[in-house]
């Protein structure tokens, strides 16, 4: 939505309804009596595309009850993390990857679109809150504590932009850029590991 109009973005602004029609043996016109114009029919198709809550909802992370240190639970995080995001060469399914670039190609339209940037933002934030949660739990679980200075919230927010950051890798590749003998997501394991040795220290040191 740009201002006060709808306007499909990005792919959507070439979804053809007569195209679209024709696939189940109807003309352009029974789509267009529903949505009473291709423009509206394409914000429709978009928003309906870009709508990830159902999915959302289905978001569980690792426990960290079920492992024996927090590295070893982070990692599955991540792994489980990288596994959700887009994968190079995959066929486009419905999932959180193919969503994830759907938003991607109407970002720069939230710029300018308070009513693009808002949904998109609702959701990072859901994330962060859940990321959150369970890092509390890892912290409890596992007798760590942040370092002074830093906070859940500013960890969850790094490891919800690092993910992003190399899903944008996994768009363009399977294997690490730098080191072709490893996936792609050994990218986000590392990195993850990185951000969590800095930001925690064990509970007594932090006394």
């Amino acid at each position: 939505m740009l201002k006060d109009q709808a306007i499909a973005v990005g792919p959507f602004a070439r979804l053809d309804a007569g195209t679209v029609a024709a696939q189940d043996g109807k003309t352009r016109g029974a789509i267009t009596n529903l949505f009473g114009s291709q423009t509206a029919f394409q914000a429709a198709a978009m928003a309906a595309a870009l709508d990830a809550s159902d999915r959302f909802e289905r978001l569980k992370f690792p426990a960290p009850k079920d492992f024996d240190n927090a590295e070893s639970w982070l990692d599955a995080l991540l792994a489980a993390e990288s596994a959700r995001g887009p994968a190079h060469g995959s066929k486009p399914a419905v999932n959180d990857g193919f969503v994830w670039a759907l938003w991607l190609s109407a970002v720069p339209y939230g710029i300018w679109s308070e009513q693009i940037a808002k949904p998109s933002m609702a959701e990072y934030l859901k994330t962060v809150d859940r990321l959150e949660h369970v890092i509390r739990a890892a912290l409890d679980h596992f007798g760590l504590a942040m370092r002074e200075g830093d906070s859940v919230s500013d960890l969850a927010c790094a490891i919800a932009g690092l993910t992003e950051g190399v899903w944008l890798n996994q768009c363009l590749s399977k294997r690490h850029p730098l080191d072709k003998s490893e996936p792609v997501g050994a990218l986000l394991r590392r990195g993850g590991r990185m951000l969590w040795r800095g930001a925690v220290v064990p509970r007594k040191a932090a006394r």
